[in-house]
């Protein structure tokens, strides 16, 4: 999903098609149906999808989940990106803020940085968006991941002891 004002460059046609594509390849790779339903064994709940990052790729990921009958949740680091996780039929999730223990004063910390991009949060924002994937994979069927910082590698926001549970 582009807005009115992104130009359409190869790198945002080819993401636009590698969201799509992510979630198709997961529906093929699932021994779920995407849209649940009724049968006469009962009902059968639709299958849950966490998209990581609320970029194009993000975008065309929910809004493909969605059209597939699955419900769909999304985290980006950037408040900004609410608005178009909800318009695709996403779940906008956030990192609670800090507790009462938690040293650091970060609760107004947004990740937009330049150009409309991601970037590097701070560790304590880190820890909690960490516990909050801990939940969000005991829950969901399906993790597309498309988070991305500009000229640095790609954060490991899934760990494999997440995925094991």
């Amino acid at each position: 999903m582009l807005s009115r004002a992104q130009t359409y460059d190869t790198l945002s046609s080819q993401a636009n098609l590698a969201g799509y594509r992510a979630v198709v390849e997961a529906s093929q790779a699932s021994k779920m149906l995407f849209k649940g339903g009724v049968t006469s064994a009962g009902k059968v709940p639709p299958v849950k999808i966490l998209v990581l990052g609320a970029g194009v790729a993000g975008l065309s990921a929910i809004q493909t989940g969605k059209n597939m009958g699955a419900e769909v949740r999304a985290f980006d680091v950037r408040a900004v990106t609410r608005e178009q996780v909800e318009s695709c039929g996403g779940t906008f999730l956030e990192v609670p803020p800090p507790g009462p223990d938690d040293e650091e004063e970060d609760e107004e910390e947004d990740g937009a940085g330049a150009g409309g991009y991601a970037k590097e949060m701070s560790e304590g924002f880190k820890r909690r968006q960490q516990q909050m994937m801990i939940d969000q994979c005991k829950e969901v069927d399906v993790i597309v991941t498309t988070a991305l910082i500009p000229n640095r590698p790609a954060p490991i926001l899934v760990t494999k002891e997440m995925v094991e549970r």
